[in-house]
């Protein structure tokens, strides 16, 4: 629904290129060059200059970017707002962080679906970082998250705490420590999630209260995958730090062993998180359901 003009300049202003932004967008330079010169033309002022082989924003075009982004956001969600009146269907798009979207979500959406038959769904996982930038430009419309962010930035309210675990192979010779001391952090050999991951970031956190921090020679390898470093713990290779939702199998079947830290549990917040652009109606729908749903699960399990 924007002027395809103007998507050209967003697209150039990100990429920082002329080029690049006609390679994206299937045009060619001079085409890119012509978008931007009518835009100039229409506002009275130079939008870019030139900076070494590529281009720079001038305080006209920052200007652009910023209100031409907020109108992108605004774009996608009445076209989005249309496509739902066709068949009284409504569509809605969800990001989760890693450990969220894979050990906890899926039985809250399989239950939200099975009152909402008419609801579609599109659930997007990522990192912390990837989420909230998804959320910012508008192409998801909530995301569950476990890494921290700058609240100051979005609309947020608290789901659940997440307890993090100390894991290793049941069998290893790191098992038979009764807790970690965390000053001793780098003699393990760590198995971490990349650098931008919630668990990631609340670990290093926490060390960092402590005065303490990851020695990189320590961390033997960084995997995107939370089923891989279960695999690669209980093969031997190291320890890790997990969410407990994600490794309750394992514990249950003895492949893991958790063992506490010295200076006791390791909490996270799961936070809800949305924009002033997020459709509200279903934001406060999904939102106060996960939550009916969660303290019906914890008062079955006090049982």
């Amino acid at each position: 629904m924007l002027d395809f003009r103007l998507v050209t300049f967003l697209t150039a202003a990100r990429e920082g290129n002329f080029t690049k932004a006609g390679e994206l967008l299937g045009l060619t330079q001079p085409a890119v060059t012509q978008h931007i010169h009518h835009l100039e033309e229409l506002f009275g002022a130079q939008l870019f200059e030139k900076s070494g082989r590529g281009v720079q924003l001038t305080q006209a075009g920052e200007f652009l970017q910023h209100e031409g982004e907020i109108l992108a956001v605004h774009s996608r969600q009445i076209r989005k707002e249309l496509l739902n009146f066709e068949g009284g269907r409504r569509f809605f798009s969800l990001g989760a962080t890693l450990t969220v979207g894979e050990f906890l979500l899926p039985r809250y959406l399989a239950r939200y679906k099975q009152g909402h038959e008419r609801r579609e769904l599109n659930v997007t996982i990522e990192n912390t970082f990837r989420c909230l930038e998804l959320l910012q430009k508008g192409k998801i419309d909530l995301a569950v998250i476990e890494g921290p962010f700058d609240s100051s930035r979005f609309l947020h309210e608290p789901f659940l705490f997440d307890e993090l675990l100390f894991i290793t192979a049941a069998d290893s010779l790191w098992a038979r420590d009764r807790v970690v001391h965390e000053e001793k952090i780098n003699t393990y050999p760590l198995v971490l999630r990349e650098r931008g991951s919630g668990t990631r970031e609340h670990f290093e956190q926490f060390l960092g209260r402590l005065g303490l921090h990851i020695d990189e020679s320590s961390v033997v390898m960084e995997v995107g995958s939370l089923s891989a470093i279960k695999v690669l713990c209980e093969s031997g290779l190291g320890c890790s730090v997990m969410s407990r939702h994600a490794v309750e199998r394992e514990l249950l079947l003895g492949s893991l062993s958790a063992i506490p830290f010295s200076s006791g549990i390791l909490e996270r917040q799961i936070t809800f998180v949305y924009t002033e652009f997020s459709p509200m109606p279903f934001v406060g729908e999904f939102i106060g359901f996960c939550r009916d749903m969660h303290a019906e699960i914890a008062k079955a399990a006090s049982r």
